[in-house]
C-alpha cells in the first residue's frame, strides 16, 4: 500500500485495531462489526488470491479507507516481519486493540493417531505464529493498548475437557498457548510496559472452523455476531491489572 489515509494516523479521535487473520469466521465479523461502530481497522490475510478472502475485500473497499488491508502469513516469520515493517512505516501509527484471531483445527487429531507434520501444523498455526506476530508488534516502538489473542476452553488445564475426542493436538496448541500469553504479559510487567496482554475463549461459535460432526453434544452453540459483539465489550472493560488473564466472551473469568 502507497499512500495510508489520515483516518488511519493517531491522532484522530476513533480508535485504531489490528485484526490478525480477518478472511473468514471470527476474525471476519470483528472487522465487520467495528466498521459498524466507525472504528478504524488493519486487517489481515494470509493471501491475498485466496476465495475465502473476497468479503474482506469488499469490506475494505467500502468505508472511504477506514479498513486497510494487508498480508501477513503467521506460519511464516518473513511474511510476520514484513508486515510489522510496513505497520512501521505508518506515521504517527498507535493501535489501540491488536486481536489475533488467526487459528486452525484440522479434525480428528487424536494423540494416538496424528503425524508429527499434523501435530506441527496445529503448533506452528495456533501457538508459535500467534505469539510471534505479538513479539515482533512489541519490539516497535508502535505504542499498543492490548493484544487479545482468541483462545479456547480447549486449551484448559483446570478443566480438561475429556468428551473432546479428536481434539489433542488443538487443545495442546491453545494450552501452550495460554502458557506463552502467561509469561508475555508476566515479562512485560517486569519491563513497566503498559500493554495488555488477554486470551480470550469466543463461545461455541458456529463458524466453518466448527462445521464438524463430533460424537458429543454441543452446548450453548452462537453466531459469529453475538460472540464478536460481546467480546469487543470485554476487551475494551480490561485495563493493566486484568494483563495476563483469560476472559469468556461473557466477560468471566476463565481457568486456566
Amino acid at each position: 500500500m502507497n499512500q495510508i489515509p489520515d483516518v488511519l494516523y493517531a491522532d484522530r479521535e476513533s480508535t485504531t485495531w489490528l485484526i490478525l487473520g480477518a478472511s473468514r469466521g471470527i476474525g471476519l465479523e470483528f472487522v465487520s462489526q467495528l466498521l459498524a461502530r466507525g472504528e478504524r481497522i488493519i486487517a489481515t490475510v494470509r493471501e491475498p488470491w485466496a476465495s475465502h478472502a473476497s468479503a474482506l475485500w469488499g469490506q475494505a473497499g467500502s468505508d472511504h479507507g477506514r479498513c486497510q488491508m494487508y498480508i501477513c502469513d503467521i506460519l511464516s516469520e518473513d511474511s510476520i516481519i514484513k508486515f510489522v515493517s510496513q505497520l512501521m512505516g505508518i506515521r504517527n501509527l498507535k493501535i489501540d486493540y491488536v486481536v489475533i484471531s488467526a487459528g486452525v483445527l484440522r479434525y480428528p487429531n487424536r494423540a494416538t493417531e496424528l503425524s508429527f507434520d499434523e501435530f506441527a501444523f496445529h503448533l506452528h498455526t495456533n501457538t508459535i505464529g500467534p505469539i510471534i506476530c505479538a513479539q515482533k508488534l512489541l519490539q516497535t516502538n508502535i505504542p499498543i493498548g492490548t493484544i487479545t489473542f482468541m483462545s479456547s476452553d480447549s486449551g484448559s488445564h483446570g478443566n480438561f475437557r475429556e468428551m473432546e475426542d479428536g481434539f489433542a493436538a488443538y487443545a495442546a496448541s491453545k494450552s501452550a498457548l495460554n502458557m506463552a500469553i502467561r509469561h508475555m504479559a508476566a515479562e512485560l510487567k517486569r519491563k513497566d510496559d503498559d500493554t495488555i496482554i488477554l486470551a480470550m475463549h469466543p463461545g461455541e461459535v458456529a463458524t466453518d472452523m466448527a462445521n464438524i460432526h463430533v460424537t458429543w453434544e454441543v452446548h450453548g452453540i452462537i453466531t459469529p455476531q453475538e460472540s464478536v459483539s460481546k467480546m469487543v465489550d470485554v476487551i475494551q472493560s480490561k485495563g493493566i491489572q486484568h494483563s495476563g488473564t483469560f476472559w469468556t466472551y461473557e466477560n468471566k473469568p476463565y481457568v486456566w
